[in-house]
């Protein structure tokens, strides 16, 4: 097994290419049609919508530079994930976990490659970041409709927050997710909400019903708005 330093010798975008293979095969939950929420084509984000946008940039940019990078914002909280588990850099979970932060990392940089518009830095500015949901975004009365990056993010950013590999997210899980990245304590608050039925954990459907809501839907009651923290 290579080791963990090894791993960071190689360029972001080649790193374990297997952890592009999805991890599970459930199904994905019904979709949500918003044929009420906005007009079918829009070329740019609603300002809900970016609010939105950038509060989840906000949340990724440990360092507060306004970019994007794996090397720096991520894997600086996968180093917190390593504390707050008990792991070590070469034990079996922490290897399997930083798997899923790749897959999840080339998932969202292929965001910013989409069309090809983008520069192959390794690296997501705020800028680009918008941009790339704008893109991606321009029919938001349904997520079937968007790039296949965002339909495969969906599923890629609940495993990379399920600590635990067990298919499910728990409040441990949540906590973690935003100690991590050094954020507020709303995490118990905001899973609360998104535990839609109350039994201790939010399912697949649940988070895909959440993570919809986010993308898509104007309605500022939704649970799912505030993933990645209270907007401001």
């Amino acid at each position: 097994m290579a080791s963990a330093a090894g791993r960071r010798l190689l360029p972001v975008g080649l790193r374990l290419q297997q952890a592009r293979t999805p991890l599970t095969r459930h199904s994905p939950a019904p979709w949500r049609v918003y044929s009420t929420d906005a007009a079918p084509k829009v070329v740019t984000l609603t300002e809900f919508q970016r609010r939105k946008i950038e509060n989840c940039f906000d949340f990724y940019d440990i360092n507060n530079d306004g970019i994007l990078r794996f090397d720096e914002d991520f894997e600086t909280a996968l180093k917190a994930y390593i504390r707050l588990n008990g792991w070590t850099e070469d034990s079996k979970q922490y290897v399997q976990y930083y798997r899923r932060w790749v897959a999840f990392w080339n998932n969202l940089y292929a965001g910013k490659m989409y069309r090809r518009e983008g520069k192959g830095d390794q690296q997501i500015t705020r800028e680009e970041f918008r941009t790339m949901w704008t893109q991606a975004l321009t029919n938001r009365t349904d997520i079937n409709k968007t790039p296949r990056w965002v339909r495969d993010l969906i599923p890629n950013t609940y495993h990379a927050i399920d600590t635990d590999g067990d298919n499910t997210l728990k409040l441990k899980d949540y906590e973690k997710f935003f100690e991590a990245f050094g954020r507020n304590g709303a995490a118990a608050d905001i899973f609360n909400k998104l535990d839609i039925n109350g039994d201790g954990m939010v399912s697949r459907t649940e988070w895909d019903i959440h993570m919809q809501d986010f993308f898509i839907s104007e309605d500022e009651t939704r649970p799912g708005n505030h993933l990645w923290g209270y907007l401001q």
